[in-house]
């Protein structure tokens, strides 16, 4: 499960999923978040996303990204900015209701 965050420049992966999937390191670099500054590792991965959760289809795949480590106290397993969302077009409403379109 991942937040999709406009706020965040770079997306993320929880480190405990990196750690499971045996995720390349970047090396650790300089981050600043709403829990301050500090030291990220980063790790090399792709995301997929399926067009429908309930009709079998092929993922869209964002490849080759660079992302930071979330820590375990993180509420979800990724996190996902700009560098994906801006591949996309993005819609929400004031009722709360969102799409989101990629690949066209």
């Amino acid at each position: 499960m991942a937040l999709l965050d406009t706020g965040s420049t770079t997306s993320g992966v929880s480190e405990r999923i990196a750690r499971k999937l045996s995720l390349p390191k970047r090396g650790k670099r300089p981050i600043a978040s709403i829990q301050g500054e500090g030291q990220a590792e980063r790790f090399q991965f792709r995301v997929g996303i399926r067009a429908e959760a309930n009709e079998p289809s092929f993922p869209y795949v964002f490849d080759e990204l660079t992302g930071f480590g979330l820590t375990e106290a993180f509420a979800f397993e990724a996190l996902l900015g700009m560098d994906v969302l801006g591949q996309c077009d993005f819609d929400m409403d004031r009722h709360g209701w969102c799409a989101i379109e990629f690949g066209r």
